[in-house]
């Protein structure tokens, strides 16, 4: 990392404060929590079919199970469908209903609850239930779904299309006309699932008496799930609590709002008894909302140099049979094109993007959401062009980078940068893998072929409300708060309006109000995820953070630090101006004079002789919201070095080294770890992860048997730089960081696979990347030594 260590806690490379109990086994996820007496185990009864009519539903053999019942769409009437889409332009209009009544639409539609006493007793009356379908035909892929004379997976979006949009900008037909290279590619995501080390589950309890609703629930946005159940259950929002425990990883997948929170809820409330619902691998594939099965169709015109004229693209995502809540059906298709420009400079752009229904699982937010993909085209158009052009890639991508006379810069889709490190982050990536050095590594072993790929990244983090008012995401308000209070011993704790999911929040809010408040991290205590106790916020999701809970943590410790200054100042009889707080004092500079914070503290709740000073409030304590106003773009750099065995086509990723610029960093061993898993949940789906589905729409792989995920032994030591370059559009300098590992990964191993494959002139464009494709390319195509 540049410059010299921290002196204080920002920048520290601190423990994390959540890993000793979460090491010991002290963690209390969701099926840790102890159920209330009288608890139903719920389990939600799917739809075998992806597309079916409901004949009818036969639950009496269910009775064979004593304490054993079934809830269908008749027994809850009262419960509107959801609403995924806002009637706003390019958006269709369609519903979702909690339970089906008359037609299932993807495997794992929900069509009844079924609850006992226990939860074996419930999987064993599901099986108990009969339900008759009548078959219909389904629309899997996005061809089918956009043929000539498909049928529709919604009335209200005949042609299937539930989102789209078109822009082109001032001047692009002249600009691209006038090019004198044009290159053409589509490029193909694979449909993955997050798997997340824990499913999904939640727990509901009414209580009549108090007239509350609780909800725990594994999810990353509580407050969000507490809207949608006041929305839709007709609930005041001051009577529903909403608590996410301990939750084993999110990242996206758990940002949604799904229909087994509701109706877990209205089954408590209706039938007076707490119900719980554990969701299992099966569950997870089948209903968790799946991820980038995308197409992105590329033009890119380049002038005689290799500098970009105009790029063009057309986004297809298929966003499954219904869009979610509160991203809707855009949160693909929206994100491709926006995300599409990276770190490059161009004017001239037109994209076309359409969200597809189909009848497979909804789709849905995962980490990096659509910019894996969109920077696997990017940066694969880029590699064809420099080959095409007689250019190496490293220089192609420099005539093209942001440079720092450019900034701030609004991009070809409307993001501002208000400063970063393109070149100089290019650079030292360069010299940290030996790049050049790569030549005499390439046949280093004649049982392999070897290539080496790069990445040039960007991140979009921090989204305030301006962005999802701009997207048609009116449901995400956009803002996040923090409560600070300091006790009178002079700890405090601090209360943000997220919830972790292992993103080392405790730690790292700590650190950011520590550094004004001039006591350590270790003396804040930080409590997240419980509607009762966090203020109102968006949750965690998006790269946001750091940057928008960040936010609103430095504020509220600059309004209680400016709060200890003033009553510290009428302590010592200096001017406020002159104190300082670190090291649990405040202190006048250059006097030795000084006071501790416990001291300050107490004097704040007249727990000393000399009061505070005159018009002063007591207390130390306040609630500060923060609303990011305009996005923050980080940058990084990806190089990666893969071998083939020419025997089995096995890849293995020798070698990986990044260079990152996030800002200022927080905490940097958090960081490294949080890019350090990014990057492995990039290589999956790069080389291994794709959920399959067969022609009638049925979903092959699901379970971990079917569906292959990295292990241990697939991940490559990675190397990695951080360079600082401070935010100027965000409190504290800082910028988010969390997805740009996986944004990175995918193209860049894509682009060294693609490299060692070279001298046998194939040229791939989608993933996973197999071994047996591989294999075949390798016999088919021979190739020839290069000179």
């Amino acid at each position: 990392m540049d410059g010299p260590a921290p002196a204080g806690p920002f920048g520290a490379r601190l423990p994390r404060k959540e890993d000793p109990r979460l090491l010991r086994g002290e963690a209390r996820f969701l099926d840790d929590i102890e159920v209330p007496p009288g608890t139903l185990h719920a389990v939600f009864l799917r739809s075998p079919h992806a597309h079916a009519r409901i004949l009818g539903i036969d639950a009496s053999g269910v009775r064979d199970i004593p304490g054993a019942l079934v809830l269908t769409a008749a027994d809850l009437p009262q419960l509107p469908p959801l609403r995924p889409d806002l009637p706003l332009p390019g958006f269709a209009v369609t519903e979702r209903p909690l339970l089906c009544r008359d037609l299932v639409r993807f495997v794992g539609d929900c069509v009844a609850i079924v609850l006992a006493e226990d939860a074996y007793a419930a999987e064993d009356a599901a099986e108990l239930v009969a339900v008759d379908y009548e078959p219909l035909p389904a629309i899997v892929t996005l061809e089918q779904a956009l043929a000539e004379g498909a049928g529709s997976v919604h009335r209200e979006a005949p042609d299937n299309v539930l989102f789209r949009n078109q822009v082109t900008t001032e001047g692009f037909d002249a600009a691209f006309a006038a090019a004198p290279h044009v290159f053409r590619e589509t490029f193909v995501g694979s449909r993955v699932a997050t798997v997340s080390l824990e499913p999904r589950g939640c727990l509901a309890r009414h209580d009549p008496g108090l007239d509350e609703t609780v909800l725990w629930s594994s999810t990353q946005v509580p407050h969000l799930v507490r809207n949608m159940l006041c929305e839709v259950l007709g609930l005041a929002d001051t009577a529903v609590r909403v608590i996410a425990p301990d939750v084993g990883g999110g990242f996206g997948v758990k940002a949604s709002v799904y229909p087994e929170e509701i109706l877990a809820i209205a089954a408590a409330r209706l039938l007076g008894r707490p119900v719980k619902w554990a969701g299992d691998r099966q569950d997870d594939f089948l209903s968790s909302s799946h991820a980038r099965d995308m197409r992105f169709g590329v033009e890119m015109a380049m002038d005689a140099d290799g500098v970009l004229a105009a790029i063009r693209i057309d986004v297809l995502a298929n966003a499954g049979a219904y869009g979610g809540i509160p991203f809707g059906s855009s949160i693909e298709a929206g994100g491709g094109p926006r995300t599409f420009p990276g770190p490059y400079r161009f004017r001239h752009y037109a994209f076309r993007t359409r969200a597809v229904a189909t009848h497979t699982t909804p789709s849905g937010p995962y980490r990096g959401v659509a910019a894996p993909i969109a920077f696997m085209a990017f940066e694969g158009m880029m590699d064809r062009a420099a080959a095409a052009l007689g250019l190496t890639r490293e220089e192609i991508r420099r005539r093209n980078l942001l440079d720092t006379a450019d900034f701030p810069f609004v991009n070809a889709s409307g993001i501002r940068y208000d400063i970063a490190s393109h070149h100089r982050t290019l650079t030292k990536a360069l010299a940290l893998s030996e790049w050049e050095d790569f030549v005499l590594r390439r046949d280093a072993d004649p049982d392999k072929i070897r290539g080496i790929g790069i990445a040039c990244v960007t991140e979009q983090t921090g989204q305030g409300s301006t962005r999802y008012r701009a997207r048609g995401l009116l449901r995400i308000p956009g803002i996040e708060a923090a409560r600070l209070k300091m006790e009178p011993s002079g700890r405090a704790t601090l209360a943000v309006s997220q919830t972790t999911q292992g993103q080392g929040h405790l730690t790292t809010f700590a650190q950011m109000a520590a550094e004004h408040l001039g006591i350590p991290p270790a003396h804040i205590t930080v409590l997240e995820g419980d509607t009762a106790v966090s203020p109102f916020g968006s949750g965690t999701f998006a790269s946001r953070s750091v940057v928008a809970a960040g936010g609103a943590v430095i504020t509220a410790a600059e309004v209680i630090a400016k709060k200890m200054k003033r009553i510290a100042g009428h302590l010592l009889e200096a001017d406020e101006a002159d104190i300082v707080l670190r090291d649990g004092r405040a202190e006048v500079v250059g006097t030795g004079l000084s006071v501790t914070i416990e001291e300050v503290a107490r004097t704040a709740y007249a727990m000393r002789p000399k009061g505070v000073p005159p018009g002063e409030s007591f207390g130390l304590d306040t609630t500060e919201y923060w609303d990011q106003p305009f996005s923050s773009v980080s940058a990084a750099v990806h190089v990666a070095e893969v071998s083939i065995e020419k025997a089995t086509g096995r890849v293995k990723v020798e070698r990986y080294s990044i260079v990152h610029d996030c800002g200022r960093v927080v905490n940097p061993m958090i960081v490294d770890g949080q890019v350090h898993g990014a990057v492995v949940q990039g290589l999956g789906p790069a080389l291994m992860e794709r959920l399959v589905h067969d022609e009638h729409g049925q979903l092959l792989t699901t379970t971990l048997l079917d569906y292959t995920l990295p292990t241990a032994l697939d991940v490559p030591d990675i190397a990695m730089e951080h360079i600082e370059t401070p935010a100027l559009d965000t409190k504290g300098g800082v910028k988010g960081m969390a997805e740009g590992g996986t944004i990175g990964a995918i193209p860049v191993l894509l682009s060294a696979i693609n490299d060692a494959l070279r001298p046998h002139g194939a040229w791939i464009h989608a993933i996973p990347v197999r071994a047996e494709q591989l294999l075949r390319i390798i016999r088919t195509q021979p190739g020839t030594p290069e000179g």
